[in-house]
């Protein structure tokens, strides 16, 4: 009987070192594609934040209109043109407030500051921690986040 059929070829394969080398290739070239984006990409500074801050006492009157309170509060105004959305406010770097609505024109925005709080719910205590450092952060027409950062003795405050 006489066997005419080509000789089976195995497929190629790689060697141990090949396949390690190979591996390693796989995850570094994705890795260093970040790498050069990150430094080849030109990065701008936010845009600086034109905003009038105060922090003083401000009258809160409850839900049903029957107690009013003086509580230490942050007075904010819009001085610009143009409204804001998506208003944060940062107190110390650790106490967070959103303002939902936006911000017009010339509108002014008194917000308790027993309202601001950590991520995990803890609110910030105006009468035992001083008010170091406050962030306002807003975003612009042109899409841009601007801020605005105030540090210990630029926070003016009215009595």
């Amino acid at each position: 009987m006489s066997d005419d059929s080509p000789p089976v070829r195995l497929p190629n394969t790689l060697s141990p070192k090949q396949l390690t080398a190979g591996l390693i290739l796989l995850t570094l070239i994705p890795f260093m594609f970040v790498v050069i984006l990150y430094f080849s990409l030109p990065t701008s500074p936010d845009p600086e934040l034109n905003v009038d801050v105060r922090i003083g006492p401000r009258p809160l009157v409850s839900n049903d209109g029957t107690e009013t309170r003086l509580l230490p509060s942050l007075i904010v105004r819009n001085p610009t043109s143009e409204d804001w959305n998506n208003v944060n406010f940062a107190v110390n770097h650790q106490f967070y407030y959103y303002h939902p609505d936006k911000l017009k024109s010339g509108e002014e925005l008194v917000i308790p500051l027993k309202f601001f709080h950590t991520k995990g719910n803890q609110f910030y205590p105006p009468e035992s921690q001083p008010l170091k450092s406050l962030t306002t952060y807003a975003q612009i027409p042109s899409g841009a986040r601007a801020i605005r950062e105030l540090q210990g003795e630029d926070l003016p405050s009215t009595n």
